[in-house]
């Protein structure tokens, strides 16, 4: 089993890595809505479930199921068993990303999709927390600085992300300093 496998990246979403990361991880700066804790817990579930739907799916010739997503992220897209209020996180979170991104909704169909092993060019590496009290989103892009990744902007900011710092490069060194929330 490779970094690079779901399996994986599966492990990594409920814990600290116990692997040594690549040179470069890609870090994503948020200033969550909520607790930096609560809003790590948040997404490490939403990214875990999403990895155990792809390694059920065969992305190819089957729908890929949504109804096991989390309720407050399929309650700010299509697929909603209840309507979100105005002020929780995941509707903040939303409009900040509209605001934000210049972009629509995603549709969690849509979104999903954006999962596909064979499509992403990031993979989870892990969430902490840095002396500011912005949550540090650690993803894996095999070094490299520019990547297609706004299903995971849209994941960031509908897990209750007031703002989030353009993706940067840092030394893996800097994420190996600072203790893992949410998991």
């Amino acid at each position: 089993m490779t970094r690079y496998s779901l399996d994986q990246e599966l492990i990594r979403t409920g814990e600290r890595p116990s692997a040594d990361p690549i040179h470069l991880l890609a870090l994503l700066r948020v200033k969550p809505v909520i607790s930096g804790s609560e809003y790590a817990t948040r997404l490490r579930g939403l990214i875990q479930e999403t990895l155990r739907i792809c390694q059920r799916v065969d992305f190819e010739g089957d729908d890929v199921p949504t109804d096991s997503l989390p309720d407050w992220f399929l309650s700010v897209t299509d697929g909603t068993p209840a309507t979100s209020h105005a002020n929780s996180p995941e509707s903040i979170g939303k409009s900040r990303y509209l605001a934000a991104r210049e972009g629509e909704a995603w549709e969690a169909e849509e979104w999903i999709y954006c999962f596909d092993p064979d499509l992403r060019a990031w993979s989870w590496w892990d969430a902490t927390e840095d002396d500011l009290g912005n949550v540090c989103l650690w993803v894996d892009t095999k070094g490299e600085g520019r990547i297609p990744c706004e299903e995971l902007w849209w994941a960031v900011y509908a897990a209750g992300a007031e703002a989030v710092e353009p993706l940067t490069l840092e030394y893996s060194s800097e994420w190996a300093a600072q203790a893992s929330i949410g998991g």
